[in-house]
């Protein structure tokens, strides 16, 4: 390449920065440009409202098990350091996002996951059931016949329970949901800071003691690439629901298509005796980054040309922003519960004037 330019410019380059150096520099300040957009996004327009707070608890843990695990199996301190950058900008994200809820958040407010005793019920074959089970008859008169349907039962049940239990760990994620003991749906603030405090402790301190053990440094190593690469599971479950991406930024997008290029040319040809689980994990989050993509392509040209544009409720809802969405939400539940509490008061105030009628009627008697 050097032969291209002339012999007389050769010399200066020795007064150009360092290659390598600037793609390190670049990597290690890259969540600064991703996540610094969306917190002044949030500071403009005074709301958090279109932001979920999984994407902070993903990275939060994700890093954090990213720097215990430099201490077990040291890697490329670019990736470090951008660990590093990486907790500070989230707890700058998250301190902005909690400052601009709003303040009629309420967690209680959400819907209930379903039971998944229901779901199973749904989807396993009745006839596998402790109910039915000792009154069916699977002999059918020959044994292929009999085979045939204890085996599609059996394919039933199995797949039964596995779409039972995936779709309920789906529901961890989606933000219409309340999880159990309202894990990062909490109302205080303090509860979120508590959370990060105790995680990095308890993992600082197994570090301490196991940074020699191999089998630790994996565990630790696996956990958080498998927690980052459910990064984009929140934002693939609200783009599906809501169908619109007014408030998604393309930016956050690549930020997260180029870190699972990065992720991956490391743990290929950057390192060696990696396990193929890193690899695995890396391109699974890659593969949700790309169907983001493709949602983003699709909701924002296809859609609205696509669909029946004569629902009219349906066309508004998609025209919806995020905010209306949750506030729709927000406000019908509390009319719910404003129509029940009304409805109990009338009812006391109606036993009340129902007594004291009885009472005046036996008094003039």
């Amino acid at each position: 390449m050097l032969k291209f330019l002339p012999e007389d410019y050769r010399p200066y380059l020795a007064y150009l920065p360092d290659l390598q150096a600037c793609v390190n520099l670049f990597m290690t300040f890259t969540p600064l440009f991703s996540y610094g957009s969306t917190c002044y996004s949030i500071y403009k327009r005074q709301t958090s409202m279109g932001f979920s707070l999984d994407i902070c608890c993903t990275m939060f843990m994700a890093s954090i098990l990213r720097i215990y695990y430099y201490f077990c199996s040291p890697y490329e301190p670019t990736l470090l350091r951008q660990s590093i950058i990486m907790i500070l900008i989230q707890t700058l994200l998250l301190k902005v996002s909690l400052y601009y809820r709003p303040a009629n958040y309420d967690p209680e407010l959400l819907t209930s996951m379903p039971l998944l005793e229901n779901e199973l019920n749904m989807r396993v074959p009745r006839r596998l059931s402790s109910a039915t089970l000792e009154h069916q008859l699977y002999w059918l008169g020959d044994w292929i016949s009999s085979l045939g349907t204890i085996t599609f039962d059996i394919i039933k049940y199995v797949s039964g329970y596995f779409i039972a239990y995936f779709n309920q760990g789906l529901r961890f994620f989606d933000v219409y949901y309340r999880r159990p003991l309202s894990f990062w749906q909490w109302k205080l603030e303090a509860n979120y800071w508590w959370f990060v405090i105790g995680f990095s402790t308890v993992f600082g301190i197994t570090t301490l003691i196991f940074h020699e053990n191999v089998m630790y440094s994996n565990i630790i190593g696996v956990l958080g690439l498998f927690i980052e690469s459910l990064l984009p599971l929140p934002q693939i479950l609200l783009l599906n629901r809501l169908q619109l991406v007014k408030n998604f930024k393309v930016i956050l997008l690549l930020s997260w298509l180029g870190g699972d290029c990065t992720k991956i040319s490391y743990l290929l040809f950057g390192t060696d005796n990696i396990l193929i689980i890193f690899i695995v994990a890396g391109l699974f989050q890659m593969s949700l980054d790309i169907y983001i993509a493709f949602q983003y392509l699709q909701f924002k040209y296809f859609t609205t040309t696509n669909k029946n544009l004569n629902d009219g409720a349906s066309l508004h809802r998609r025209n919806q922003l995020i905010d209306d969405v949750v506030n729709d939400l927000v406000s019908v539940s509390s009319e719910i519960e404003l129509d029940v509490l009304e409805k109990g008061q009338k009812d006391i105030s109606n036993n009340q004037t129902s007594s004291w009628s009885r009472s005046r009627s036996s008094t003039l008697a």
